[in-house]
């Protein structure tokens, strides 16, 4: 502390100098002088010149520097003396504010800051926050403290993707993707981690997946057959993409893999229903219902409702109703888009990381 307090008068002190200096040239400079004893130093500059130059003979040179200078002197002598008092009192006025300011602020700062408080270097933040319970601490300081572990376990792919979990939930999901990345290149025939990198590059909005993520979930269920997460997203894919046999057909296939008491396994069975619904409405020149406007946006609805239900029975999945909310604002549908985000605070008060994590989805832009 006592370091800082030297610094900072240094650096007060250098400032003070400085406007001072600044002050003081400007008055060398003729800051505040009066316009007519300027022009008559320049014509005096002016005669010399012509002179110099052979232009103005010697008798008319010292004819007219005489008469300038009487000009000038006579200028000079009828000036009150008011502008330089002024010049002098603005620069002690200026000196005096340099140096109080830094009074006023150490004033303020013992007002309203902590002096008494330790020195809190981020290396010593970090030591703290390793030793606290990580449900206590936000994706940030839960990252930061993942970062050291990274430099401790270089090799250790679980370390990589609990980072991963940790920046994605912070909201650098860059980060997020290139840490899953280096977890597969240092465990590649991991059906979890190429899950994990599938869940990733999911179009956050409508928790519809994309290529990229499609592919993800291949390799996933070719290291795995039974993936279960990587089936139940390849079949919500199959279905946005037009092939809803295919995808219901999947999904049902999926049902008898997961356990009785297994969430997904009420939810599953939600989103087929709702899927079998959209199918039967009237589809204009198409029986894919995500081929036309109104079947993508009753596509996305069934989705969402089969979400809403899981999390009905099984509410402790906080990316779950960062989901559904931002899925909420998609549709439009601010009164259960409300109501989810009420519910998810509720449920996650005394849980900072997940009540981070559904409020970013809340405040996302659509």
């Amino acid at each position: 502390m006592i370091v800082f307090w030297i610094l900072a008068a240094l650096v007060s002190a250098a400032a003070a100098a400085l406007i001072v200096q600044r002050a003081a040239r400007g008055a060398r400079l003729g800051v505040g002088e009066d316009p007519a004893l300027a022009v008559y130093r320049r014509q005096l500059s002016e005669i010399d010149d012509l002179a110099d130059r052979g232009l103005l003979p010697d008798d008319e040179r010292r004819s007219a520097h005489a008469e300038a200078a009487r000009r000038l002197l006579s200028a000079a002598d009828s000036l009150p003396e008011t502008p330089a008092l002024a010049a002098r009192s603005g620069r002690v006025a200026i000196a005096v504010v340099a140096g109080l300011a830094p009074l006023v602020a150490i004033g303020v700062y013992l007002l309203v800051g902590a002096p008494q408080t330790p020195d809190q270097p981020y290396a010593a933040r970090v030591k703290a926050w390793r030793k606290a319970d990580p449900s206590t601490l936000d994706p940030d300081r839960l990252a930061a403290v993942l970062q050291t572990l990274v430099k401790e376990k270089p090799q250790d792919p679980r370390v990589y993707y609990f980072l991963a979990r940790a920046q994605l939930a912070s909201g650098d999901s860059f980060s997020a993707i290139r840490n899953i990345q280096t977890a597969i290149r240092l465990q590649p025939n991991s059906a979890e981690l190429w899950t994990a990198l599938g869940e990733v590059r999911m179009d956050q909005a409508t928790g519809l997946p994309g290529p990229e993520a499609v592919d993800a979930f291949r390799h996933a269920v070719q290291l795995d057959p039974k993936a279960a997460a990587a089936r139940y997203f390849l079949a919500r894919a199959k279905i946005a993409g037009g092939d809803v046999d295919g995808g219901l057909a999947d999904w049902r296939a999926l049902e008898p893999d997961l356990a009785l008491d297994d969430p997904r396994r009420q939810g599953l069975a939600q989103e087929i229903a709702d899927v079998e619904r959209t199918r039967a409405l009237p589809q204009p020149q198409s029986a894919l219902p995500t081929q036309t406007p109104q079947g993508q946006q009753a596509f996305i609805q069934s989705m969402v409702n089969g979400l809403a239900a899981r999390l009905a029975s099984s509410p402790d999945d906080p990316a779950g109703w960062a989901r559904l909310i931002r899925a909420y604002a998609v549709l439009g549908d601010k009164p259960k888009h409300d109501a989810a985000l009420a519910r998810a605070k509720a449920l996650f008060k005394d849980r900072p990381n997940d009540l981070r994590l559904v409020e970013q989805a809340s405040e996302a832009p659509q």
